[in-house]
C-alpha cells in the first residue's frame, strides 16, 4: 500500500512572551486551531490516516500547588488528548506535548479534520505566554 504525507499545519498563539493571555478555568482558552486537509488520499488509504499533534506552552502566574490542563479535540467535541501539568510549587512552567489520532474514515472522507487545543487553569490566575500547536497527517500502512 502506498504511503502518503497528506498535510501539515501550524497555529501560533504567540511566538514570544510579549503577548500574554489570562488562562481561565474550564473550558479554558483556545490557543491552537488547525484544519488538516484530507483531499487526494488514495481510496485504499482512507481508513489508515494517522495524525501527529504537537504543541508548546510557556505559563506564568502559577501559585503553590496550581496546575494547567491541555485538551486537544478533533472536530471540537472528540477529545484526543487531555493532560494536566502541576506547577510543583513553581510560579512558571514551560512544556511541550504530543498526541496521536487515528480519525475515522467517515471524518477523513469529509475532506478536512479540524483540531483545536485549549488550556485551562482551575485557579484562573495563570498567564499564557509563547504557545504553538501543529499537526501532520500521513496515510498508508507499513505492509505492502
Amino acid at each position: 500500500m502506498t504511503k502518503q504525507i497528506i498535510d501539515m499545519r501550524t497555529s501560533s498563539h504567540s511566538p514570544d512572551d510579549a503577548f500574554t493571555t489570562p488562562i481561565p478555568a474550564a473550558p479554558g482558552v483556545l490557543f491552537g486551531d488547525i484544519g488538516l486537509q484530507m483531499t487526494g488520499i488514495l481510496p485504499e488509504n482512507l481508513g489508515n490516516v494517522r495524525v501527529l499533534l504537537t504543541g508548546y506552552a510557556q505559563i506564568s502566574g502559577l501559585g503553590g500547588e496550581d496546575s494547567v490542563t491541555i485538551r486537544v479535540f478533533r472536530e471540537g467535541t472528540a477529545p484526543v488528548f487531555v493532560s494536566s501539568y502541576p506547577s510543583g510549587g513553581s510560579s512558571s512552567l514551560t512544556f511541550g506535548f504530543s498526541a496521536v489520532d487515528f480519525p475515522p474514515e467517515l471524518v477523513v472522507a469529509q475532506g478536512q479534520v479540524r483540531y483545536t487545543a485549549t488550556i485551562e487553569n482551575p485557579a484562573g490566575t495563570a498567564i499564557l505566554g509563547a504557545a504553538n500547536f501543529s499537526g501532520i497527517a500521513a496515510a498508508g500502512t507499513t505492509t505492502s
